[in-house]
């Protein structure tokens, strides 16, 4: 991002600081909107949408905390960085800043070389964040693009099956040609697993390109910090550490995504499997998380069910975890079991945690929805969108039911294909 076309936004009360960091960034070539108090700061970032905003803490009236949040509950300049100016080093000030929002602090008396690096380094992440957006646009309309082409392949291939019908009633009389005819279906199908190959390698290039620039800006900041450890002492080092998160979260992000784009779509052998064999692996997989949180899973009378295990394994990991993860401050208590009706298996997991008001029900399942700040409750909302996924590849249903603080049932229904085998209940506490 270049300097002539950056517009930054200073607010602070007093004017020898601003003049002289306003003169210190316009000899740069930064164009600069000045503020000095909270509501005149509101106003003009929605106004100019200024690249970034650097916030005095201390101010008259509404101070610059006050200020951050404000600006960061709306929708126009919610994703403008905020960088804080203080002279204030109290640690839960700063903290609290960042909950806010805020992404960086500088401390004054301000040094000039400093302020520009800070402001440099938060305007590379915002234009790689403005290319991961792109990409990430890019590749949903890819996966878009997906979806017709296997519903046109499902439609050729009903038609396809159709043909095979009407030959097989002419069998005596056209052997020739349905040989013929078996011939081209052999090579139609060859070139649909060839297409759909195709089609799984580019998704991996994409997520290789989408994640090489994120490896960059990883590996940068793990080499200042082992080159540099001695300077890096302190707050630096923290900041460094504020990177490698994000950058972190924006892996599992991208990881995530593409998990879902393939949930549904995996077309491993289906067998006859007990559910209680697959909760187990689950189990099994969460064994740290289980044990870090002492959290106790009660499984139920579960049948044997004709499912794809991988996918299978993968819902009941999920609604588990997310049991655990929304405990609140109370032990995690998760109770797995299912009901029967005519037709179908009615699978439950329970949870003792925060519940979820009723009106977010629907929206929950939705790709990148979260309720909770990352702060407060880490992950990247695609859990839920990817259990619907894999419940109605197997030709159900998922909902729940909940009330805030009492806990949440997550239901989902899977089809009865074979016998059912009940066993015991069992109890696992980790």
């Amino acid at each position: 991002m270049c300097p002539h076309t950056t517009t930054i936004l200073i607010v602070d009360d007093s004017s020898s600081d601003f003049k002289v960091l306003s003169h210190f960034l316009k000899s740069r070539g930064f164009k600069i909107v000045v503020a000095n108090n909270g509501l005149s700061a509101i106003s003009l970032a929605q106004k100019s949408l200024p690249d970034i905003i650097l916030l005095s803490i201390m101010m008259p009236g509404m101070d610059g905390l006050e200020t951050c949040q404000r600006i960061k509950s709306h929708s126009k300049t919610h994703n403008i960085p905020i960088i804080f100016m203080t002279g204030n080093t109290d640690i839960e000030t700063k903290i609290r800043g960042f909950k806010l929002g805020a992404v960086d602090y500088i401390t004054k008396p301000f040094e000039g070389q400093e302020i520009l690096a800070r402001i440099q380094i938060q305007l590379k992440l915002k234009q790689m964040q403005h290319i991961l957006q792109r990409q990430n646009k890019q590749l949903q309309q890819e996966i878009a693009q997906r979806k017709i082409t296997e519903q046109e392949l499902r439609k050729i291939q009903a038609k396809e099956q159709d043909l095979n019908y009407k030959l097989e009633q002419k069998v005596a009389a056209r052997t020739g040609e349905l040989v013929h005819t078996t011939q081209e279906l052999e090579a139609r199908n060859q070139e649909l697993q060839r297409s759909n190959a195709e089609l799984e390698s580019f998704a991996y290039a994409v997520s290789h390109d989408l994640q090489a620039p994120l490896r960059s800006i990883k590996m940068f900041a793990q080499l200042l910090t082992q080159e540099y450890q001695e300077l890096l002492q302190g707050q630096p080092q923290e900041y460094i550490e504020y990177i490698t998160s994000s950058v972190e979260r924006m892996e599992n992000l991208i990881h995530d995504l593409l998990a879902y784009s393939r949930a549904g779509k995996n077309e491993q052998t289906w067998l006859p499997i007990s559910l209680e064999e697959l909760i187990n692996t689950s189990i099994r997989n969460l064994e740290v998380t289980i044990k870090e949180n002492q959290a106790t899973v009660n499984v139920g009378n579960l049948p044997t069910l004709m499912v794809n295990p991988t996918e299978m394994t993968q819902v009941f990991q999920n609604l588990i975890s997310n049991g655990i993860k929304f405990c609140g401050k109370q032990q995690p208590l998760i109770e797995i079991g299912a009901v029967s009706d005519e037709d179908n298996w009615q699978i439950f997991v329970k949870d003792n945690g925060i519940g979820i008001d009723s009106k977010y029900h629907q929206k929950i399942f939705q790709v990148f929805q979260r309720l909770h700040s990352e702060d407060d409750y880490p992950g990247t909302g695609i859990g839920l969108s990817i259990c619907e996924k894999i419940v109605k590849h197997h030709g159900g249903k998922i909902w729940l039911e909940s009330v805030p603080n009492q806990g949440s049932t997550f239901y989902f229904t899977l089809p009865k294909n074979l016998p059912t085998l009940q066993k015991p209940i069992l109890e696992l506490k980790q």
